[in-house]
């Protein structure tokens, strides 16, 4: 067999969707480079025989771009929607991706009823819903294209509508509610995402900066062409259930009364950076540059209005190959802060909140060596700064 060949995965026995999968990721193997196929071959065989460390551990070290289809695949692993064993995978994407038609259903049929009964309860959520997704990712054509792919509209034209809507004045209930199937883009399926999230957890309902979070999850799951033989219903139910279990994960910092959740991160933060770098910490407290003027949005959204949205992939491959990623981010923010230092040491204060506060000019590859460099240097101490938040939570 010629040695440049790609390594093709083998079929199971009686696991159709494991197999349908496989071939698509054979398929895309012949495009890609030899080491491409071979970090994929290996992630595949540590996914069948049920190895979460290792997969974990192809993750940390960066999917491949060149196999888009992989990265949701293995993300779906890590936020724990696909079941560890891939035997259980059909059986419960077909479950939950049903369990959200009916959501879908329901809330379809609720809004048709606050209209006819006008007594739209809804407004304010969806009010605030649509401002903010129509904000996400502008600049990225993905996110106004169509849902129908067989809807064939120039780009001048997907723009001019994605346009008239981000910049309507919501004045009528209508407005609010309306819905255009034969034109809809995936801004408009993030709306119903968000807002069939806010109606299962009336606990957290929505906040701000949630339509961040979702978007690169969506994005990841959508915009392999490999996806064309998966229909858009089951990527939107996909990303839903990957998105819902992502908040169960960071929700403490959208909801926890008067910022509790934020400020023990900022606590574990400032202690992490006193002892990875004094100079730094130094400087800042000199300067009277408090860490929540800065990194409260770096926590919240997992860096995702850091970075254009392919470098927030890459560094979410890392974040979400770690347990206890709610903390882990402090390990990137200390890498961001490690990366500026000079502006920060030879710096005035606007200056460098100027810097904190735009970081699309760190190389992303070179944000995530730092960040795995320090977590293997200073990891046994987060354990320490953790039990010290519990003073703050409990105050």
């Amino acid at each position: 067999m010629d040695e440049n060949h790609p390594k093709k995965l083998k079929k199971q026995n009686n696991l159709t969707y494991v197999n349908n999968f496989i071939a698509k990721v054979n398929k895309k193997l012949v495009s890609v480079s030899k080491i491409s196929q071979q970090k994929a071959c290996a992630a595949l065989s540590a996914v069948l025989v049920n190895n979460k460390l290792l997969i974990k551990q192809y993750s940390r070290e960066g999917i491949s771009d060149e196999i888009p289809i992989l990265r949701a695949f293995i993300w779906k692993i890590l936020l724990n929607y696909l079941p560890e064993e891939p035997k259980k995978w059909e059986a419960n994407l077909i479950e939950k991706r049903n369990e959200y038609k009916n959501y879908k259903a329901f809330i379809e049929g609720r809004i048709q009823s606050e209209i006819k009964e006008k007594t739209y309860k809804s407004k304010d959520i969806l009010e605030q819903i649509i401002k903010d997704v129509y904000r996400t990712n502008s600049e990225n054509p993905f996110f106004y294209e169509l849902v129908d792919k067989n809807n064939k509209k120039s780009e001048e034209e997907l723009l001019k509508i994605y346009q008239q809507r981000k910049n309507c004045i919501l004045k009528e209930i209508d407005e609010i509610y309306y819905e255009d199937k034969i034109n809809e883009n995936h801004v408009e399926v993030m709306k119903r995402i968000l807002f069939i999230y806010t109606y299962l957890r009336p606990d957290i309902s929505y906040h701000q900066g949630m339509n961040e979070l979702l978007a690169p999850l969506y994005y990841c799951l959508s915009y392999d062409k490999t996806y064309q033989d998966e229909s858009e219903q089951n990527i939107e139910a996909d990303t839903f259930w990957c998105f819902y279990n992502l908040m169960n994960k960071v929700s403490l910092s959208f909801v926890s009364g008067k910022n509790r959740g934020l400020d023990a991160k900022s606590f574990i933060f400032e202690n992490c950076l006193e002892c990875v770098d004094a100079e730094i910490y130094n400087k800042l407290v000199e300067l009277n540059i408090r860490s929540e003027y800065y990194c409260y949005r770096w926590f919240i959204l997992l860096f995702s209005q850091e970075f254009e949205i392919n470098s927030i992939l890459k560094l979410w491959d890392l974040i979400f190959s770690n347990d206890d990623f709610y903390y882990y981010v402090v390990y990137i923010g200390i890498a961001i802060m490690i990366l500026k230092k000079k502006i920060i040491m030879n710096g005035e204060m606007v200056d460098v909140m100027q810097t904190l506060q735009n970081l699309g000019d760190i190389n992303i590859e070179e944000l995530i060596n730092k960040t795995k460099e320090i977590n293997e240097k200073y990891k046994a101490n987060l354990d320490s700064f953790i039990l010290k938040t519990k003073v703050i939570k409990e105050k």
